[in-house]
């Protein structure tokens, strides 16, 4: 059972993933277009809802015993000076370099629109919503894209090697991202490749997750509140 379990959750990632993604995202843009000012919040819940899901999935291979926490990438990193060293240099770099793009925000909005559309967050309470989206993928995008995929590979297709494995499985985290576009599916896959490689390296998915959360959450520091969504927001609220 847990191994049938293991290949749906591959065909998922793979397919499902994608598929869902793409629908929950165009019928968001659809209801925003429409001038529903709730369409992101929902939006924002249902992937919430779809992170939990599938790190429980994983989780639950785990606990039952069908992958080990180490396979998983749940351990201790070979060094934790390395670690520390590379979390102390991108961390700072990643939340600077976001911060100096606030105020050219507008140009960013415009920019990112093409590829996040529905995505951007805009009021406060959306806001707070995209951080717990961010938090989300750095776990469970981590757990099943590099963890899970890894071991999976490693147990069914053993002949292929390290970079092989980080290759394949940053592609198939790139079409995961198949809503955003051409330019979001190459954007992911190269960053699957950055966490796929420091996953390997390090032999611990911590960097990968706290990374990868970072990314997605200096969106709100590139761009703030917008005044017209918060209205839009509390007048929703009241009625």
């Amino acid at each position: 059972m847990t191994a049938a379990t293991a290949h749906l959750l591959v065909i998922y990632a793979i397919l499902g993933m994608p598929l869902f993604a793409r629908v929950w995202h165009e019928k968001a843009k659809r209801q925003i277009a429409a001038g529903d000012p709730q369409a992101k919040v929902r939006l924002y819940q249902k992937i919430v809802v779809e992170q939990v899901a599938t790190t429980a999935v994983v989780l639950g291979l785990w606990l039952r015993g069908w992958i080990s926490a180490a396979s998983l990438g749940l351990n201790a990193p070979r060094s934790w000076e390395w670690n520390i060293v590379l979390l102390a240099i991108l961390i700072p770099s990643l939340l600077w370099s976001a911060f100096k793009l606030r105020p050219k925000a507008e140009k960013v909005r415009k920019q990112l629109d093409g590829v996040l559309g529905a995505l951007i967050p805009g009021s406060t309470r959306e806001r707070c919503w995209w951080g717990t989206v961010s938090i989300g993928a750095g776990i469970s995008e981590e757990l099943v894209f590099r963890g899970f995929l890894f071991y999976y590979l490693a147990l069914y297709l053993p002949q292929i090697n390290s970079l092989e494995k980080i290759v394949l499985t940053s592609l198939i985290f790139g079409v995961a991202h198949l809503y955003q576009g051409k330019k979001g599916i190459v954007g992911a896959s190269v960053l699957g490749l950055i966490g796929a490689t420091i996953y390997v390296i390090s032999g611990s998915l911590l960097v990968p997750i706290v990374l990868h959360a970072v990314i997605d959450w200096r969106l709100l520091l590139m761009l703030p509140p917008e005044p017209e969504a918060e209205a839009s927001a509390m007048v929703a609220t009241k009625a």
